[in-house]
Order: structure tokens, then sequence, then C-alpha cells
């Protein structure tokens, strides 16, 4: 049976991308999993490496000089990533999948006779583009390791068509479409309250979303709808900003609050207790711009109606599944009036049509593409 390494710079068994190759590759394959403070993981053997300490003001300074002078191996083989090659020294895998950019150099120079997949879940040279220290020590980097070490990999992935044309265009490399789909849910759309419509959106709570646009939208909402955002902390600033805004608002009655995270796994059952999924980030960013994220096919599992911006990715969907609104720009106000123009017949319509998508938009009808790739770089 051939062996499988699945390598991440996150919890292989928290992170949805992996997590959810992971599940795939048991079915058929000896899998091994490794990430930062993993967890165990059922029938595979995991492997663990610490988390990056943050600098202090020396190792900064010094971060910058090996910038300057492109000493990019010294971002690369940071201390803790030396567990994996520790790992990589000690066992043989057949092929071994690599979820972050950093890691690639080390799997290549390690990997033996391994074939590499390379997982290109973001267009890596702007990832954190709206951040001035990242754009001046990672932007180059990163620019140098998808020139050096792609056109290396035996095989690509990626998740959305912009970020395939993308690197094909600027590192003449073809990546493969592999949707970020969710395990099969065998759930029913839930009943509306026509007097208590609820709206959720979960994700990060990063700056460069915007997240504050999203909490307007509830300025010119309509009695009958309540908005939550289910927000992970990633800058604690940013996150007291958003509660602080949020309040002025229920103060005045509006029907809006931020909800604690639930666990990964159950993000989709709790999911499934709402009406509608919010999609409203602006594109601020190229990544942004051609997102086609987790929680867009979490909506759909959960059986809501998709309430999306004019965001190009999701947009195919929606007009094959009818599964939800559109809206005509980024505006706040306007995204309430289209939100406000909802019939409770309507979103019932959009719940059904998310309920037969669901049948097919799931990570099972992955199994035969995954299955694909690696029966080519097994052969």
């Amino acid at each position: 049976m051939p062996k499988i390494l699945v390598l991440c710079a996150a919890n292989p068994a928290t992170n949805p991308r992996p997590q959810r190759v992971i599940e795939l590759l048991k079915l058929k394959y000896q899998v091994y999993a490794m990430g930062i403070q993993a967890s165990p993981i059922e029938n595979v053997k995991v492997f663990s490496y610490p988390a990056f300490k943050k600098r202090n003001f020396v190792e900064e300074s010094a971060l910058y000089k090996n910038v300057f002078f492109k000493k990019w191996q010294e971002l690369i083989y940071t201390p803790n990533r030396l567990e994996i090659v520790k790992i990589l020294n000690t066992y043989c895998f057949d092929i071994i999948i690599c979820h972050d950019l950093v890691l690639l150099p080390i799997v290549l120079a390690y990997k033996k006779n391994a074939k590499v997949l390379f997982d290109a879940r973001e267009f890596y040279p702007a990832q954190n583009s709206t951040n001035l220290r990242w754009k001046l020590l990672f932007a180059p980097f990163n620019d140098y390791l998808c020139r050096q070490y792609l056109p290396l990999c035996d095989a690509i992935i990626t998740v959305s068509k912009g970020l395939q044309e993308r690197y094909k265009k600027d590192y003449g490399v073809n990546c493969e479409l592999f949707y970020s789909l969710p395990k099969y849910h065998s759930l029913s759309p839930s009943l509306i309250d026509p007097k208590h419509i609820k709206i959720i959106y979960h994700g990060a709570a990063n700056p460069n979303r915007k997240i504050e646009n999203m909490i307007k939208i509830i300025d010119d909402l309509q009695d009958r709808f309540c908005l939550d955002l289910m927000l992970i902390n990633t800058d604690d600033d940013y996150l007291k900003y958003l509660k602080k805004i949020l309040k002025k608002r229920q103060l005045r009655g509006k029907k809006i609050a931020i909800i604690p995270p639930v666990n990964f796994e159950d993000i989709i059952p709790f999911s499934a207790t709402y009406d509608l999924g919010l999609y409203a980030l602006s594109p601020t960013t190229f990544n942004l711009k051609h997102a086609l994220p987790n929680k867009f096919f979490e909506y759909i599992q959960a059986r809501l109606g998709l309430l999306i911006t004019p965001n190009i990715e999701m947009i195919p969907f929606i007009k094959t599944f009818k599964n939800g609104i559109i809206t005509k720009d980024f505006k706040p106000k306007n995204i309430a009036a289209t939100i406000n123009n909802l019939q409770t017949s309507d979103i019932k319509y959009y719940k059904q049509n998310s309920h037969k998508a669901a049948k097919t938009l799931h990570m099972q009808n992955n199994q035969k593409k995954l299955d694909s790739i690696l029966k080519q770089l097994l052969h």
C-alpha cells in the first residue's frame, strides 16, 4: 500500500484542506500527517513540530538583513522546521502532499524518491499584500519560492480558476482545480421563522477583510433579519474595534452579534440552524478577488441560501444551482437593500436548491480527481 505524507504549517486534524485530503486518502492509502502542534487522527500516523517563536529585536533585524541580501535559506530552515527534516530523513514516502509554500523547499530537498503534490491554495506572492511589513519581507521571498520550486513539483492543485490562470501566467506551471469541498452532511433545510430570519458569516477577523463593512449592513436591514458573525481572532486590536462598533448598533436595538467559534467539525451542523450564509468581502486583494473559500461550500452543506457580493469565482455556482442572490456591488447599504427585497418564499427556494447542490458539492466527489492525480504520480 503506497505511503503518503500530508504536510502543513497548521494542525492537519483541524485545518480544512489537509484534513479533508487525509479523510479521502485514508480509504486507500497508508497515511501519515505532520503539522504544527498536530492532534491525533484516527488510523493516521501523526508527527508534530512546534510553532515558530515570535522574533525578538535582534532576530527581526537579522530577518531584514537576510531579505536584503536574499539569504532565503535562512528564512526556510527556521529551528522549528528542522523537525520536518528529521522525519523526512527517517521515513520513506511514495508521495508527499505539501500544503504550504515555505515548506516546499524542505520537502524537495529531503523527499528521497517521493513524488511531490503541492496545494497552491492561495496566490502566495500576494498572500498578505495589505501589510507593509509583509510586502517588504515576504512578497519577494514568496516570489522566489514560486520561481525556484513550483516547477520542481510533480503536480500542483489550486482552489479557483483565477489562481490557476495567475500561476500559469507568472510561473508557467499548470494547476489542477481542486475545490475546498466539505464532507457530505445528511441534513434538511431548517424551517424559516419569517419574523426572525437568521444570517450567519463565519471566518477570520483579518483587517484586510474589512469586516466592519459587513457590520454596517445591519444599519439598513429590516427588523425581521438578524446577523451573527462567528469570528476567529487573528488580531486583538481589530477584534476589539469590531466589538466596539457592533456594540453601538446593539444599543440602537439592531439584531447583530459576534458569537464564539465552534469546533471545525461542528461548523456545518451549527450553521444549519440559520437561513442565509453571507459572503460580503470586498476584493481588496488578488486572493480575495479570486477566493472560493471553505465557507462558501460549508454554507451549501448547511442548506443555507447564499448572499454573496459580485465575487467572480462564486457567481457561476450561484447561476448554476440557483441557491442564492448576488448583490449589485459591495456597498453595505445596497447589500442591505438586496436582502430586504427577499421574501420568505425566496429564501425557502434558495435553501431547497442548496439542499440539491449539497448532494454534488461535497468532499467525496473530490475522490475521483484525487485518485486520478495520485495514480499518475505513482505510475
